[in-house]
């Protein structure tokens, strides 16, 4: 998986995967995803964002479930590219001042 802080377009790849796998897979699908997540990650920084993310995907799925209808694979990868977006605006960077 890739990491969050990528500058320019890396989001929108990372969008994608993402909508696919709201969109295909059930609840413990995707806990068991966000499970190999964490044992892999190759830094304590990273594994931290992957925990922080994969909770807030799992919020998501749990609130899709229970929705009337389903967006499409289109709708939440605009959805999540925008999440994304947001994200890398306010990471760990954006309150820094340079020196």
């Amino acid at each position: 998986m890739e990491t969050f802080d990528g500058a320019g377009g890396g989001g929108v790849p990372l969008a994608r995967q993402m909508a696919k796998l709201l969109a295909s897979s059930d609840i413990d699908e995707l806990e068991e995803v966000v499970r190999r997540w964490l044992a892999e990650a190759p830094t304590d920084r990273v594994r931290s964002q992957y925990e922080q993310f994969g909770a807030k995907l799992l919020e998501l799925k749990r609130a899709l479930a229970s929705a009337p209808q389903q967006p499409s694979e289109e709708e939440l990868e605009l959805a999540l590219t925008m999440m994304l977006k947001l994200a890398a605006q306010s990471g760990p960077e954006a309150g820094r001042r340079p020196r």
